[in-house]
């Protein structure tokens, strides 16, 4: 069995079985050579230096009562001496609780050795010499001898407190010496287990470092292969080719890998799928969740509840946005948690702004169609494309404002005659053609109105001159009458007195001769009657023409008008108030166009008028040259009369039947005198009617004369009526 089949569990045991072993060998001898160490110390600790401390305490007690004992000699004072016989026996005391225990230690035998016991049986042979000296000296003193005390002080008692002191002293320095022999000894030890523990160590650490690079090298590499497998697929990148030889964990962590990666590649094939299903747009498509097991089940319909969660929200996104598309905003958008919340947040914005956008463009759309342009949109509530909205809303209003105001303006001066006003500016798109068409259309009856003043001035001089003729003829014309009915009077008379024949028939040819001269005149008046019956009625024709002009331009306002009110319509809301505007247009060239057909009507019977009159004139001219023949006739008559008076009965039944011609003829050219000079009264006053009409208009550079028109016009039918 080769080592690399082992389980990486087997190999961490083989080689830190094999660590573990070179430890307990490091311990064991680390424990041996430290036990040494510790007997060492506590040979020193325990032993050695606690009958040190014994003995230092037997040197102080013994020094101290020599010295106590020379106080005892010395001094005179009782009571001193009793203090220092006092400090004696204490320090005895202090003495014997300091050799019970060292007898003890003795006693055991166990931590003594032979120079030890040599020592201490010599210092307590001197101390069992030592103490009756004391005994006697203090006796000796107490008793009042201090002489002999103080040569047995110095003779005895101090050489055997020196030698006392001296054998204390020696114990205490073999003590010290077998200290520093055991210290030495622990400390040799101690180098020895250093160096032996570093050889150890180092034995060790090589020993360890080789099992570790064998078991690193062993483990890492396949761990490495498993690290860079799980790195790539980390990294999406399932094709990589994984190795499954061996048996040990990382080999059975390689087959799981790969078992995981096929799982990995499955899911990731079933995603691609519901992906590219998705975007081809079958958004009902899920991931079959049974064909992947454990997690990737759970996370296959995780995936399937996100894709469901996340189409409901967009697809219920899309339906609002179909209403607000609409501008049905009476649902809002869900409530949605988290983080979709944002969504929640800017389809309510959405939702906000456009309300606000409609609720803006519809007040400023009511405003318009209540003909009210001078309204403005708050641009200041809105952003980006809806300010820039509202910012042309109000740039919309401005302009129909500033346009509609002008030809306001224009209409309003027309409405009051006023054609001297223009409408000034550039203006663009059928605002242009707008003011091009109505500066068109003023300069247009401009010229018409001007003509029809001029024309109406005309009518009116010649319908005066037509007036004063015919009452001119009507005056001579009954004058005529009278003198006929003189004329059949004397014609009676004739009848009745021959006998003035002669007389009469100079007074009739005088008569007829004055009649041939009044007939003439007569004559010349009817034919230059006749002459201005014609120039009238060629006036009236231009007036009809004239008129006819001012219906084809009411009609042409009509028509523009017309397109006027299709463009409004074309421009929706935006467009009503201009619709308005055009509907006012429109109604006055209606009204123009009415104004225009009844002047027409007027003038057409007015030209009627004039041509039944011009026909009776043309009559009475045909009369008038009758009555001038007659009058011949009757001259001749009244020659014939004074030549031939056998004729006279005869000529005068002539005459008589011819005069009552005459007058019949004569009453009837008066009458028809009569209807021309009513005629002519009535065209007059339809001249002034027109002239009136057209007075109100104010032609451009008539600002300082159009005011006097109409009293100027006015004045010769009043001058006519006077």
């Amino acid at each position: 069995m080769r080592v690399g089949d082992l389980r990486i569990g087997q190999r961490l045991a083989l080689a830190f079985g094999a660590v573990i072993a070179l430890l307990v060998v490091l311990t064991a001898v680390g424990v041996h050579r430290v036990a040494q160490i510790d007997a060492g110390l506590a040979t020193i600790n325990a032993v050695n230096s606690v009958k040190q401390r014994y003995a230092i305490n037997f040197r102080g007690s013994v020094h101290d009562r020599a010295i106590a004992l020379r106080d005892v000699v010395l001094h005179g004072d009782p009571q001193a001496r009793a203090q220092a016989g006092a400090d004696i026996d204490a320090l005895a005391v202090a003495y014997a609780d300091s050799a019970a225990p060292m007898d003890a230690l003795f006693a055991g035998g166990a931590n003594v050795d032979a120079r030890e016991r040599e020592i201490l049986d010599g210092f307590k042979a001197v101390e069992a010499r030592t103490l009756p000296l004391v005994a006697e000296v203090r006796a000796l003193a107490e008793a009042g001898e201090a002489e002999a005390a103080r040569v047995l002080l110095l003779e005895q008692a101090r050489p055997a407190f020196v030698e006392w002191l001296a054998r204390i002293n020696a114990f205490i320095d073999l003590e010290e010496d077998k200290n520093q022999a055991e210290a030495a000894a622990a400390m040799a030890t101690a180098h020895g287990f250093a160096t032996l523990m570093l050889a150890l160590t180092a034995l060790a650490l090589v020993a360890g470092a080789g099992v570790a690079f064998w078991m690193t090298r062993s483990v890492t590499r396949p761990l490495r292969q498993a690290l860079d497998v799980a790195e790539r697929v980390g990294n999406g990148d399932l094709d990589s080719r994984i190795d499954t030889v061996r048996r040990d964990e990382t080999g059975q962590l390689l087959r799981a890998m790969r078992r995981m990666q096929d799982r990995l590649v499955a899911f990731s094939a079933a995603q691609e799928e519901i992906a590219a299903r998705h975007d081809a747009g079958e958004i009902s498509f899920r991931i079959d969740a049974s064909a992947h097991p454990g997690v990737y089940g759970r996370m296959a319909q995780d995936v399937n509840d996100l894709v469901a969660a996340h189409i409901a929200v967009k697809m219920r996104t899309v339906a609002l946005i179909e209403r607000y598309a609409v501008g049905d905003f009476a649902e809002a958008m869900d409530r949605l948690p988290g983080e979709k919340a944002r969504i929640t947040r800017t389809m309510d914005t959405a939702r906000d702004n456009l309300v606000a956008i409609g609720a803006e463009v519809a007040r400023l759309a009511a405003a318009a169609g209540q003909g009210d342009f001078a309204v403005r949109g708050d641009a200041g509530r809105f952003e980006f494309g809806f300010r820039t909205m509202v910012e042309d809303m109000n740039g919309l209003m401005a302009t129909a404002d500033a346009n509609l105001a002008g030809i306001s303006r224009v209409l309003a001066a027309l409405a009051q005659g006023d054609l001297a006003q223009r409408m000034e500016g550039s203006y663009p798109g059928v605002f242009g053609r707008i003011h091009a068409d109505a500066r068109r259309t003023v300069e247009q009856l401009g010229r018409i109105v001007g003509d029809v003043q001029e024309a109406a001035g005309a009518m009116r001089a010649a319908s005066g001159t037509i007036a004063s003729g015919n009452a001119d003829l009507a005056v001579r014309t009954e004058a005529q009458a009278a003198s006929l009915e003189e004329t059949a009077a004397s014609m009676q008379e004739l009848t009745a007195t021959v006998r003035q024949n002669a007389e009469n028939a100079r007074r009739a040819d005088a008569l007829a001769r004055g009649a041939g001269e009044v007939a003439a005149d007569g004559g010349r008046v009817v034919d230059e009657v006749v002459a201005s019956m014609g120039a009238i009625s060629e006036s009236s024709k231009k007036i009809a023409d004239i008129i006819g002009v001012i219906d084809g331009i009411a009609f042409q306002t009509n028509i523009l008008a017309l397109n006027a009110a299709v463009e409004a319509a074309r421009a929706g809301e935006q467009g009503r108030g201009f619709a308005v505007v055009a509907a006012e247009v429109r109604s006055l060239a209606q009204r123009s166009g009415d104004a225009a057909r009844e002047i027409k009507a007027l003038i057409s019977e007015s030209v009627g008028q004039v041509e039944s009159g011009a026909g009776l004139v043309d009559r009475a001219g045909t009369t008038m040259r009758e009555i001038v023949a007659a009058v011949q006739r009757v001259t001749a008559i009244m020659a014939d009369i004074s030549a031939a008076s056998g004729e006279q009965s005869a000529g005068i039944e002539q005459v008589d039947r011819t005069v009552t011609q005459l007058d019949e003829v004569t009453q009837r050219n008066a009458a028809a005198v009569e209807e021309a000079s009513a005629a002519a009264r009535r065209l007059e006053e339809q001249a002034v009617e027109l002239a009136g009409a057209v007075a109100v208009f104010r032609l451009a550079g008539d600002a300082d004369t159009g005011g006097r028109t109409a009293p100027a016009l006015a004045a010769p039918m009043t001058a006519h009526a006077a």
